[in-house]
């Protein structure tokens, strides 16, 4: 590996970055369509009494793996839900219209029982499991609210105390004050999930209107529900199976007019939830589960077109910095999807502290406003242990380590931030596992917890943390033979991907420019790269654990191009 190699691939590499640019002024990367979501847009056609565009089931049979399982994502490691969430839906689909192919996946599929609350939700809501079987009975909810509270005060007994997955809570936890402590994403899925329960059991009018009220209350100005295909999926469930409730008293509502018009506000709701499940298709049949991540895909890219300092990136620096900026929450925050600054899609740490970074180290003449407001937010939102979470400290919401990573950097662009920056390190130096490697939530997993904790302690002024050396032997210990990194959203190790194989082989430079192993990275990455400057993404996003993960092609050219660039930096 020479440095005019290096320095080809880097300028390859960076002019296909810029052509992922749009007009607008933001990136984007098309994300990677996956099970549940395609699976949860099936259902939707299917509790209307229609068929699922074939596109879907297509893409359902194309994606079966050779001994008849299903995986979560991109990866296609088989997984147990996602085989049973699929075999539900062809079954569905070959009793309305058989074919060949349709029958052919389904003798190959394996038996699973069925464990998982929400697989075992989407059997009930299609005839093949009991209702009154999914939930936990309502005399335990006082153990319900006891653990959480436990949860809360001794976040050390997470792993002793993990709530069931095989039920769901009882409806009447929605009325407890545990409730509002729950991530923000576990109540979004919960509410239409207890609808659909409550409509399918004991039908008690004024629970219902509570939860459809709830429901309205946060539904986003694009007609979706939390930018999410599965969650979204699952309130316009509950909202048709609303309407079909009704429809026995469709005589009495007709003539009622403030009946008729509920019926027609819950229709619109339902049709425009519909649409916005259309726009998470993607080329290939399929459905990605967010709609996009353009706040984090631009900051990726312009902090990688900064660091690389080409004159030709700083036009399209300047315009993803005024993207920025008319896309700011009101709160100061920026969320993972961007709505046009509306602040309809909650704030997160994670997207503020790179979009406040990127502008940090932009220097766009009019930025000073949205970063002073964004490292603001970033200091609200600080937990009192030192550490960052996505959106609220201690409401059901855990402090994470790329974010806080992430949040120190941009606090140690900025000045009068070293109070937040101390506390924010004595967190993340104790947050390293005995096997010296830091664990993270939204990327996979320990390789991308442990490159975030390094380049955040050195960017910091801690480079002799002993923290950093561990973390070091660890990145060491686990490469691959070929070079690269590779890990699963669970944390095994698997096929070296450019992605992490970047993000080690930066963090190892910036520990020690010398690095051999290093070097090792850089060329599994130099061999991987296509002659246009791309690379191949691979399956290294997290959604969450019971809905997979997903791949970003902005992710494969921004952290190669980071490690690569890195490495002129100490050649030079």
């Amino acid at each position: 590996m020479t440095n005019q190699e290096v320095k080809s691939a880097l300028h390859r590499g960076t002019t296909f970055l810029m052509q992922q640019q749009n007009s607008a002024g933001n990136f984007e990367g098309q994300l990677s369509s996956s099970t549940f979501p395609t699976c949860a847009y099936a259902w939707v056609s299917l509790a209307q009494d229609r068929l699922p565009d074939g596109a879907l089931i297509d893409w359902l049979i194309k994606h079966q793996n050779p001994d008849g399982t299903w995986g979560l994502d991109a990866a296609n490691q088989p997984n147990r839900e996602a085989t049973l969430f699929a075999q539900l839906i062809l079954e569905q689909v070959w009793q309305r219209s058989p074919s060949p192919q349709i029958a052919g996946a389904l003798a190959r599929v394996p038996g699973y029982s069925l464990e998982l609350a929400l697989i075992k939700l989407s059997y009930a809501a299609l005839g093949e499991f009991d209702w009154n079987k999914l939930t936990i009975p309502k005399l335990l909810l006082p153990v319900i609210t006891l653990t959480k509270k436990l949860l809360t005060r001794f976040p050390f007994l997470q792993s002793l105390l993990k709530p069931p997955t095989n039920l769901l809570p009882p409806v009447d936890f929605f009325n407890t004050r545990t409730f509002e402590t729950l991530f923000i994403a576990e109540q979004h899925t919960l509410v239409p999930v207890f609808i659909l329960i409550e409509l399918n059991t004991i039908r008690r009018p004024e629970i219902i209107d509570s939860l459809v009220s709830w429901l309205k209350e946060h539904k986003l100005s694009d007609n979706s529900w939390f930018r999410v295909n599965y969650i979204t999926a699952l309130s316009v469930l509950a909202l048709i199976e609303l309407q079909k409730s009704r429809t026995s008293r469709q005589v009495a509502l007709n003539s009622d007019p403030s009946g008729r018009a509920q019926s027609e506000e819950i229709q619109t709701l339902i049709d425009g939830g519909i649409a916005w499940l259309q726009s998470t298709r993607n080329p290939d049949g399929g459905c990605r589960e967010a709609l996009n991540l353009n706040v984090w895909d631009t900051a990726l890219s312009v902090l990688t077109l900064i660091d690389i300092g080409n004159a030709d990136g700083n036009h399209a620096v300047q315009r993803a910095g005024r993207w920025f900026i008319n896309n700011q929450n009101p709160d100061g925050g920026w969320a993972f999807s961007a709505m046009g600054g509306s602040g309809n899609l909650p704030s997160d740490a994670d997207d503020t502290a790179l979009a406040t970074l990127a502008l940090l180290r932009s220097e766009i003449p009019d930025g000073a406003k949205a970063i002073q407001r964004g490292l603001d937010w970033l200091r609200a939102h600080q937990s009192p242990d030192g550490s960052c979470s996505t959106y609220l400290p201690g409401q059901g919401d855990v402090g994470c380590v790329s974010i806080t990573a992430h949040t120190i950097e941009a606090w140690c662009e900025a000045t009068g931030m070293e109070a937040q920056i101390d506390r924010a390190c004595q967190w993340l130096e104790s947050q390293i596992s005995k096997e010296g490697y830091w664990s993270d939530l939204w990327l996979a997993k320990r390789t991308y917890g442990t490159a975030c904790a390094i380049i955040g302690l050195i960017k910091a002024g801690k480079p002799t943390s002993p923290t950093i050396a561990r973390g070091v032997r660890w990145l060491e210990a686990v490469q691959n033979s070929d070079g690269g990194w590779g890990e699963d959203m669970f944390g095994n190790l698997t096929d070296s991907t450019v992605e992490q194989t970047g993000w080690c082989a930066y963090a190892l430079l910036l520990a020690d420019p010398e690095s051999y192993t290093a070097r090792k990275g850089l060329e599994f990455l130099l061999s991987r790269q296509h002659p246009e400057g791309s690379w191949d993404a691979s399956c290294i996003g997290i959604y969450w654990e019971i809905i997979g993960g997903y791949a970003d092609p902005i992710y494969a050219a921004v952290f190669p191009l980071l490690a690569l660039n890195q490495y002129l930096k100490g050649a030079r």
